[in-house]
């Protein structure tokens, strides 16, 4: 029925390749990751200068001494990750490398500085939350487990080096309860932050949707205004340029038998005819363009005239049937409802090849319920060509006025539409 229709969800332009959900949803991700690197980058910068204000509050004295080019390296490892954030081509490459480098720059510069009990040992809390914030759960147990590994190796080789006691197992046990307690905590900020980031990314989809939605509409409705004028003007060629032609003809014999009353009648006869003939056709378009009736004596006779007219007219038979309850209706939906009505069953004509239509509409509690079901060949309303608005047109149509369409179809098994309105009065 509605082969020459189209449905909103069809609307994005997918001969783009960025409109593929894989694409986009790939381009985000890394996005993503780039600005959390970037975020990153800074908290480790900062992280930096605290290490060196520490070490100096401390007592470590500058020199070339195992702290100093541990933070030596930390300085240049800072410097690469920061030009790896800005401009590495694979993103998500360098942020592991940096995932994995953190700790191991961390647990380097604990390694000289007392172990486990070093004052810079929080900085692995920071590492873990990191994960978090550039991952998710699993990889922020992944890198708890490493963390707690190289603190494990901490525990045991800094004895080693600095010849003091081995720290107890309580410490041990509490700087694990600790890297896990920072992990956790990442991991539900980060979780936190990421559902709200969806929610926005879904309304920025779904308000671009609408936009392109709308600019369609827009563009249907500019069209078919444009039709509209051209058929008015093909209308009026066909059916008034014969009046004319008429009347000016009628004119001319008049004008010479204007002498000759006897001889005047026939021409007169003829464009009393003429103009008969023109004030019909004028009332004809006129109400072809909005039914007088609908506006004199409401929804119900507008539709019986219509319905009527076209039984007479179509290649298919029509049964319709109006609930004798609403002769009185009168509402604002009455010249959209007509509307939806003419259109439907003018896609019929057009292009569901239907031997049978039916109509029906009737109250349903504070609702009218329009339904048009015909036997034609039937389409997928998911699978319409793009270009073609005019189911879109209707759900718009029924949506303006506060109610909703639905269209059920399969090729071969005809189609049927339901237009529900609330019943509202003037």
């Amino acid at each position: 029925m509605f082969n020459a229709l189209s449905d909103p969800g069809v609307l994005r332009p997918m001969s783009d390749a960025r409109a593929d959900p894989l694409w986009t949803d790939t381009q985000q991700d890394e996005h993503r990751l780039r600005r959390a690197e970037m975020d990153i980058r800074w908290l480790r910068d900062i992280g930096l200068v605290g290490w060196f204000v520490v070490l100096q509050g401390h007592g470590y004295t500058l020199g070339l001494t195992p702290v100093w080019m541990v933070f030596a390296a930390g300085v240049t490892y800072g410097i690469w990750a920061y030009l790896q954030a800005a401009y590495a081509r694979n993103i998500r490459r360098a942020a592991v490398t940096t995932t994995f480098a953190d700790p191991v720059l961390a647990a380097m510069i604990c390694l000289f500085t007392g172990g486990i009990d070093s004052i810079l040992y929080p900085f692995f809390y920071f590492t873990q939350m990191s994960v978090a914030i550039r991952f998710g759960v699993w990889e922020s147990i992944g890198i708890a487990v490493f963390n707690c590994a190289l603190t494990v190796a901490l525990f045991f080789a800094e004895p080693l080096y600095s010849g003091g006691t081995r720290e107890t197992w309580i410490t041990l046990g509490t700087q694990f309860f600790l890297l896990g307690f920072a992990g956790f905590m990442g991991a539900i900020i980060a979780g936190w932050a990421r559902q709200h980031a969806a929610l926005i990314l879904e309304h920025a989809r779904t308000l671009r949707e609408s936009g392109e939605r709308y600019q369609a509409v827009l563009r249907r409705f500019a069209q078919v205004q444009e039709d509209e004028r051209r058929n008015i003007a093909g209308d009026l060629h066909d059916r008034m340029s014969g009046h004319l032609f008429g009347l000016r003809t009628g004119l001319e014999q008049c004008r010479r038998f204007i002498d000759e009353p006897q001889r005047l009648r026939e021409p007169l006869d003829e464009l009393d005819t003429t103009v008969r003939a023109c004030t019909h056709d004028v009332r004809s378009i006129m109400n072809e363009l909005r039914p007088t009736v609908l506006d004199e004596l409401g929804f119900y006779e507008a539709a019986r005239e219509y319905l009527t007219r076209l039984a007479d007219n179509s290649p298919f038979t029509l049964d319709w049937r109006i609930d004798r309850s609403l002769r009185d209706w009168r509402s604002r939906q009455d010249a959209m409802l007509f509307r939806l009505l003419q259109e439907a069953l003018l896609n019929i004509q057009k292009h569901a090849g239907a031997r049978h239509v039916e109509v029906s509409l009737e109250p349903h509690g504070d609702e009218v319920v329009l339904v048009i079901r015909d036997d034609g060949c039937g389409f997928d309303p998911l699978r319409v060509p793009v270009g073609h608005y005019g189911l879109m047109t209707m759900r718009e149509r029924a949506q303006t006025a506060g109610g909703s369409l639905q269209v059920e179809s399969r090729a071969g098994a005809g189609t049927r539409v339901e237009v529900r309105l609330p019943r509202s009065d003037h």
